[in-house]
């Protein structure tokens, strides 16, 4: 996948839950940590940090999943992650 397929992706995805993802309150301090670790170039622990919530949010999905919930149906001719 290209540099432009990822910011496609996320710009697609930024547009449509815009609303969902500002609502999600992150600790305290966390837009000042990342911005050290950007100045510090340490993109490992970015991508660790990218890598860990995605884990996280399949946890998730499939916790709600074995409980029972449904998602939003994908759209006709798109995976649920696909950009």
């Amino acid at each position: 996948m290209t540099p432009e397929m990822i910011a496609k992706f996320v710009k697609e995805m930024r547009e449509k839950h815009a609303e969902h993802v500002s609502a999600v309150a992150l600790p305290e301090g966390t837009a000042a940590y990342l911005k050290v670790l950007l100045e510090e170039d340490d993109i490992d622990t970015v991508e660790f940090l990218l890598k860990l919530s995605y884990l996280m949010g399949l946890q998730t999905g499939f916790a709600a999943a074995v409980g029972g919930a449904r998602g939003p149906e994908p759209e006709p001719g798109q995976g649920p992650l696909q950009a």
